[in-house]
């Protein structure tokens, strides 16, 4: 899809982990990474040029310009990313789930992947969705962009449109304002603020991230450091707002005190937007 002119709020999706179900990886199997984690990032113009400059100073700080993935980085240029992103006037979003909680579910869609991925999408576009519909924002003001991996995202676009034609649950009517037209993707390369996004999803995923390389020990120091960018109510909790946890938190099974730092996790209240002032950042 092409915009004929730039629309106000442009929302960068990227994942983290994978979406395969069948075969998950357990200490006794290797397989598909227990916890599938999807993050976004929301801009407006403005706010997408100082996270390129932002960006841009980034890569010349530390040598790298080819990286495309927050994998390619070491610890503390994580760190130091993570530290340019977290005054920008922009806003984060995520929903992470725990594979071993499907339940029926996972029977239901006969263990596809692809169905489950766009499951995890509409869960993410609901929340982005309905944070921006209280800012004011209307309908087709929103064009967003994944990153183009082996997924059939015509498939996924058509799969939003039915959620947001026939709503089931109360939270899908949030999509009433976004136009399914207005979705489609781009790979890293054409993109680069895909890096953002993704750096978002990695951030979050690592808060449950257990595995011989890390010696079974989550790192949660990306998400602190950028907590402060994602979507919160108006007490500033951003559990349930900008980070949705499929179902509950608890069924995340995560380690004590990244369950803490998820229910307590604080972002500052935005002021409602300006319907006659489009510059204002969400």
């Amino acid at each position: 899809m092409l915009w004929s002119e730039p629309l106000p709020f442009s929302v960068y999706i990227d994942e983290s982990g994978d979406a395969g179900i069948r075969r998950v990886r357990a200490e006794s199997q290797p397989g598909a990474s227990p916890y599938f984690v999807l993050g976004a990032s929301v801009f407006q113009a403005e706010s997408e040029i100082l996270a390129k400059e932002k960006l841009a100073k980034f890569r010349d700080d530390i040598g790298k310009r080819s990286w495309q993935h927050a994998t390619d980085l070491g610890h503390y240029e994580k760190v130091y990313f993570a530290r340019c992103l977290k005054n920008l006037p922009v806003r984060f979003f995520s929903v992470i789930s725990n594979k071993a909680t499907l339940g029926d579910y996972k029977s239901t869609i006969n263990s596809d992947s692809q169905k489950f991925y766009n499951k995890c999408a509409v869960y993410l576009l609901e929340r982005i969705c309905d944070y921006l519909g209280r800012q004011g924002v209307s309908e087709d003001e929103i064009k967003v962009i994944f990153e183009e991996r082996n997924h059939d995202y015509d498939r996924m676009i058509r799969y939003v449109a039915k959620v947001r034609e026939r709503p089931i649950y109360s939270q899908s009517k949030s999509l009433s304002i976004l136009n399914p037209s207005f979705i489609t993707t781009r790979r890293k390369e054409e993109v680069d603020l895909l890096d953002i996004a993704d750096f978002v999803s990695h951030a979050v995923y690592q808060c449950s991230n257990k595995s011989k390389s890390n010696y079974g020990i989550p790192e949660p120091r990306y998400f602190t450091e950028i907590v402060s960018r994602f979507a919160s109510d108006a007490r500033g909790n951003v559990l349930g707002v900008g980070l949705k946890c499929i179902h509950s938190l608890e069924q995340l099974e995560l380690d004590s005190d990244i369950q803490a730092l998820f229910a307590h996790a604080k972002a500052p209240i935005p002021p409602r937007r300006n319907q006659g002032n489009r510059r204002q950042q969400p």
